[in-house]
């Protein structure tokens, strides 16, 4: 039992340069299930606190640094490649000892004829390996985690994309047919056939608040809506567009932002009062026009504010 935990398997002491593996009475190529296994049967015997007759404080500690170095691979590895070290030191030491004994004109036993390997080149070669085929096996291992992260990065990439096209797709064609709904109905209106109820509001000039005659207007509007509305069939969608225009749409400096600016707050006006006087507001709609008035207001500041009643397309 005392051999098997100085040496470890006959492990030579020169392989064990801190007597790790004599330490856990274990060979080199031990698992790291013998390890613990080793590990936990020492600790019971060496532990200082459990007071039996093998109990050793010093023997425990070392017991303990061994088994942290070794079941670490890394750590492991590092540590036999010191083992390595320390043989080829050795080895080295003793061909030159030996070179050092010998008559000139004769070669050491361990060097072979001109052109061949020391052993201690040998040992340098071996150790160089497998640290290159260790460094070799950690470069595969993320090189293949890092491709397939890239993998999966892409596929997600792919899904969201397709994802985005779906729901752009969806809501270009709602779009388009509640624009082409919309359309039919304005052109059967101007036809004749398409507005229950029509009026406009005219607002003062460069003004964007109501005046008298202009509130009149409005309020004669609502009461032509509600009296409309009412003659909708159920089957039948509707809404209530309220219009305005800007003459023009831009000028020799750029937008007309203050064009725009009072067409949008005079149709804002129009909403929020249909609003208050308890037209549905899901079916009110705005719509503003720059640059494309009608006819009749293309030669003045678009006062005027159209309210219409668009009926009958079916909703979808």
């Amino acid at each position: 039992m005392e051999r098997a935990f100085r040496f470890g398997r006959g492990m030579d002491p020169v392989d064990d340069p801190k007597g790790y593996y004599r330490a856990l009475g274990v060979g080199r190529d031990a698992t790291a299930e013998e390890l613990k296994a080793a590990f936990r049967e020492r600790a019971k015997l060496w532990h200082p606190d459990h007071g039996g007759p093998e109990a050793d404080e010093e023997r425990f500690r070392h017991l303990v640094e061994a088994y942290e170095v070794l079941r670490d691979p890394l750590r492991r590895r590092a540590y036999d490649e010191s083992a390595f070290r320390t043989a080829r030191e050795r080895a080295e030491h003793k061909v030159g000892g030996a070179a050092r004994a010998r008559p000139a004109g004769r070669s050491p036993r361990l060097t072979p004829r001109r052109g061949g390997w020391s052993f201690g080149a040998v040992l340098t070669a071996a150790a160089l390996a497998l640290v290159a085929v260790g460094a070799l096996a950690l470069w595969w291992s993320a090189e293949r985690q890092l491709v397939l992260a890239n993998a999966q990065i892409e596929d997600l990439s792919l899904r969201l994309s397709e994802a985005l096209a779906a729901q752009a797709d969806t809501r270009t064609r709602y779009r388009a047919s509640t624009v082409a709904g919309l359309d039919q109905a304005l052109l059967a209106g101007r036809s004749g056939g398409g507005f229950l109820f029509a009026g406009e509001v005219a607002f003062p000039p460069g003004g964007t608040e109501l005046d008298e005659e202009g509130a009149r207007q409005l309020e004669q509007a609502v009461l032509g809506l509600a009296e409309a509305v009412r003659k909708v069939p159920n089957d039948r969608d509707w809404l209530i567009l309220v219009e305005s225009f800007a003459a023009t749409a831009a000028s020799a400096d750029g937008l007309d932002v203050a064009a725009w600016e009072k067409a949008l707050l005079r149709m804002a006006v129009v909403v929020d009062t249909l609003a208050r006087q308890g037209l549905p507001a899901e079916r009110l709609a705005g719509r503003f026009q720059a640059g494309m008035a009608p006819p009749d207001q293309r030669s003045g500041e678009g006062r005027i504010v159209e309210i219409k009643l668009v009926c009958c397309f079916r909703s979808e």
